[in-house]
């Protein structure tokens, strides 16, 4: 082989490797896209869930808060102020 075609095979080669390794960014592109929408996409449901449980009334968050929601619920009701007099507004 001449040093001419030598040099050939070289800037050859190097042409098809730097094809290659544009080839494996963009399939590393493609794959980390997948995976940040996946995640995106997981990371919104668990912050529409923690959001439900957080933002809706006490009473839609559990057994246990439902009945500590019925309890203070009673007590408030009861015993804080007079029971109406329904003869003197009739």
């Amino acid at each position: 082989m001449s040093n001419e075609q030598l040099f050939t095979d070289a800037i050859t080669t190097l042409y098809h490797l730097g094809w290659a390794a544009l080839a494996w960014l963009a399939v590393l592109a493609a794959v980390a896209t997948i995976v940040l929408l996946a995640g995106t996409a997981v990371g919104a449901w668990a912050v529409s869930a923690v959001w439900r449980r957080t933002v809706g009334p006490s009473w839609a968050r559990g057994a246990l808060r439902a009945r500590i929601h019925a309890r203070a619920r009673l007590r408030r009701s009861s015993g804080r102020t007079a029971a109406p007099d329904y003869e003197e507004a009739a």
